[in-house]
């Protein structure tokens, strides 16, 4: 009976540590992230995917790259890239540049490891605002799919989904490779 409870005092001793270091169940994540969406490092892995691209239902299309971080809490987010704009038949409609304004949320589908990076998988939502080549700033809503983690649900697609204030929805994805990258 003795040596029962001087080994589960020892246990308890010993996990204790690990259990007390475990983050309370609800609390805000503040983890700080960086994000990728069709440029860099990615296109060396798929040169296909790059840039993302989503299509609207009157057959125009968007190309989105970029890169910059968010963190959950609090709310934030910095970065943006290049966008183009095409018609069904492929004319360039307009070109630019978009700015990441402010993270409306994001949904963890959990990590996983590439190499010796961690990365992460999710549904990332920001305000987001277009500024096209001689043009005024079009604001529109930003929808990042990374189909990485342990919790991907089914029928999501890897890219993009770009709702422009207006009449265009590019809610099709077409092609696309995105990440996340926790840095905290």
């Amino acid at each position: 009976m003795r040596g029962t409870i001087i080994g589960t005092v020892a246990l308890v001793l010993l996990i204790a540590p690990a259990i007390f270091a475990l983050p309370a169940a609800g609390a805000p994540d503040s983890t700080e992230r960086i994000w990728i969406v069709g440029t860099g490092i990615l296109c060396g892995l798929a040169p296909s995917a790059c840039p993302d691209i989503s299509m609207a239902s009157n057959g125009d299309t968007i190309e989105i790259s970029g890169e910059g971080t968010f963190q959950p809490h609090p709310k934030s987010v910095t970065g943006g890239g290049t966008f183009v704009h095409k018609d069904g038949d492929g004319a360039v409609l307009a070109t630019g540049t978009w700015t990441a304004t402010k993270l409306m949320s994001f949904h963890t589908f959990g990590t996983d490891a590439f190499d010796s990076t961690t990365i992460e998988g999710g549904v990332l939502k920001m305000h987001v605002v277009l500024m096209p080549s001689g043009g005024s700033g079009v604001p529109a809503i930003l929808t990042v799919f990374c189909l990485v983690g342990p919790d991907v649900p089914a029928g999501l697609e890897e890219g993009i989904a770009l709702n422009v204030q207006g009449p265009l929805n590019f809610k099709e994805i077409v092609s696309g490779l995105t990440v996340y990258i926790p840095t905290s």
